[in-house]
């Protein structure tokens, strides 16, 4: 850790294991509503902030989404994270065994970051002051201005943070800002990826489990 003064995580497919359910709740609602969207469709927009993702389906789908359905987005994520949501493996050890400065900078709001984070025992890890929504900023990602504001807000030059992340939208905010990138596909929803686009998008180092991130960090 000695070329770090900081680690933001990202929380949805890097903290906890997510996305799968978050893709059914976003599948579920506009399915409600008479609108077919693909697990590809979904896939194609995560790792924005949920008013860029709305968007980017409504022109996948060519059908805007009513506005009385927008509600349930968090009541459907809400009851699948609290049934089944986990944290990826291998994430606890991790942030038990490391006493770097740490935060949280998500696309996610602040209620479903805290959710997640409580229903996952990981709270204890963030406190208060530590986590970052994208709905603190103007841009979400891929502009840099989520990590730079989490960054401004602990105290840490943009050159001395690392950024951890599953999407190549977060790769190239944590770049645009000047930060060092690693790429993680520890997450179910990236069993299969290869990890070519977080390398395209300019990640630094691409792991598949929290241990090769530590033996990174440990070089």
């Amino acid at each position: 850790m000695a070329d770090f003064d900081l680690i933001i995580f990202d929380c949805d497919g890097v903290l906890v294991d997510s996305e799968i359910l978050a893709r059914r709740a976003v599948q579920s609602v506009f399915r409600k509503a008479g609108i077919e969207v693909t697990a590809s469709m979904v896939d194609e927009v995560v790792g924005k902030k949920f008013a860029d993702l709305l968007s980017g389906l409504e022109e996948r789908t060519g059908k805007p989404l009513p506005a009385e359905y927008h509600p349930m987005f968090w009541s459907e994520t809400k009851a699948l994270f609290t049934a089944h949501l986990a944290p990826v493996l291998g994430v606890i050890d991790f942030l038990e065994e490391s006493d770097a400065p740490r935060c949280v900078a998500s696309s996610s709001d602040h209620q479903r970051i805290r959710h997640s984070l409580s229903v996952c025992d990981l709270e204890r890890f963030f406190p208060e002051g530590s986590i970052f929504s994208s709905h603190d900023v103007a841009h979400g990602k891929p502009a840099p201005d989520l990590v730079l504001h989490a960054a401004r807000q602990m105290g840490a030059a943009p050159e001395r943070c690392l950024v951890i992340e599953d999407s190549r939208f977060g790769i190239l905010g944590a770049k645009a800002a000047g930060m060092t990138a690693y790429g993680f596909l520890g997450g179910a929803h990236l069993l299969a990826n290869t990890g070519e686009a977080l390398r395209t998008a300019g990640a630094d180092f691409v792991a598949r489990s929290w241990d090769e991130i530590a033996i990174q960090l440990a070089r």
